[in-house]
Parts: structure tokens; sequence; C-alpha cells
């Protein structure tokens, strides 16, 4: 009997020192993680502002383009890997039915004719990640609330930085928007034949979208030297 009894014993300290070893090798990031509770499964969101000009000279657009930055998402995110969310409520164009008009105005669709369905896909691909600290309401009026707090036309214009033609560096728009908000953002490029134009800004904010917070480093834009269009090209 007593032998069984320390058979048992090096039975479980071998297994401990087994999972020990496990968690200090490639496996470590399944040991240390600690699940998420399943009303949040995010860390942070991105707020993604885009300049339409830049939009529109880069693909056909179904709407005139104006000088300024636009809605593009509310974008829950995560710091250790892409944020995954198959399911949630769909969404219910009438849950927004209060917001429909500063919608078309500060979140329209470039290149769809309905708003509505851009709306619908940006609830259904990255707003039912946060549905439980975000309604549906709650997101597009909390993305709103943002582009009133955060209007990004005005925080370049503080540093002399405009839609003129003009090249400015990737650093001096980083360093505007960091001296107006206390935290970098992200920065997203494309180019345009040869030239860079600034396509998106990113803010990130914490998992309920009240506060900014610092970006994560990134690499969206590769190119120090941007311009930002003030018309489109081929006009």
């Amino acid at each position: 009997m007593k032998g069984t009894y320390w058979r048992l014993i090096l039975i479980l300290i071998f297994q401990l020192h087994l999972q020990a070893a496990l968690c200090d090798t490639e496996f470590s990031n399944v040991c240390n993680s600690v699940p998420k509770p399943p009303a949040r499964q995010y860390d942070f969101i991105y707020f993604v502002q885009q300049w339409q000009l830049s939009v529109c000279n880069l693909r056909s657009c179904l709407k005139p383009a104006r000088q300024v930055f636009s809605i593009h998402g509310l974008w829950p995110a995560s710091y250790s890997s892409k944020t995954q969310c198959n399911c949630g409520s769909e969404f219910v164009p009438k849950k927004i039915s209060d917001l429909v008009n500063k919608l078309n105005m500060e979140w329209p669709s470039m290149i769809h004719e309905d708003n509505t369905e851009y709306w619908k896909n940006e609830w259904e691909s990255h707003g039912i990640c946060s549905e439980a600290v975000l309604p549906q309401h709650a997101y597009f009026d909390a993305a709103l609330k943002l582009k009133q707090k955060y209007s990004l036309v005005d925080i370049l214009a503080q540093k002399d930085i405009y839609a003129s033609g003009n090249v400015y560096s990737k650093g001096s728009i980083t360093e505007a928007i960091k001296t107006a908000t206390g935290h970098s953002p992200q920065i997203q490029c494309k180019l345009y034949k040869e030239i860079p134009l600034l396509t998106q800004i990113f803010l990130c904010l914490d998992y309920n979208a009240t506060k900014i917070i610092e970006c994560p480093p990134s690499k969206r834009c590769q190119y120090e030297d941007l311009m930002i269009p003030y018309s489109l090209f081929n006009n």
C-alpha cells in the first residue's frame, strides 16, 4: 500500500515538472495566456479616419470626394493576434435611425451608393467584437463623437499641415497629432504612381472608446514623405 502511495506521488511530481518544462519552451504562449472573458475579446480600439481625396485618387469613387477626413471604422483589436469575432447580433438599421443624418455626412461610403450597406459591413465585421461594451447604437454614436472631438484637419492645421499639394514628413504628421492628443497615432499611406499619399490615420483608444492611448508600432506606411492631395489628379 505504501509503495503504491509513493508511486502516485512520484507520478504527480513528474507531471508538474513536465508542465513547467513545456511552459519554458515554445508552448509558453499557451501556458501563460489568460483566457479573456467572453464579454470582451479585444484589448483596444482603432478609430480610423480616411482622407477622401486619397481614397478617390487610388480607386474609382461613386461620390464626390471632399477635402475632409471621414470615418472608416471603429475596429476592436488585440495586441497579440488578429481579433476575430464570429458571432453577434445582426445590423438593425432602425437602431441608429436618429444618427443617420450625421452618419451620412461623417461616415459615408465613397465606393458604394448605399451608406447603410457600408455601416452594416462595418458593424458585422468589427462592431460585434465590442458589442458587450458598445451595443450597436452606442458603437456608431461613439464614432461620431470621436470624429467631432478629434478633428484631424484642425489638428494638422495647428502645425501648418494642409492639403495643399505640398509634401510633409510622416514624423511631422505624427508629432502634430501626438501634440494634440498626447499619444502617437498610426499613419497609413499608399502610392499613387510614384507619389506616397496619406490615406488613413489610426487613433488608438481604450477598450470602451473613451480615452486615447498610445498606438502599437506599425508598418502601415513605409515612406517618410507624404502628400495630402487637395484634388483629384486626373482633374
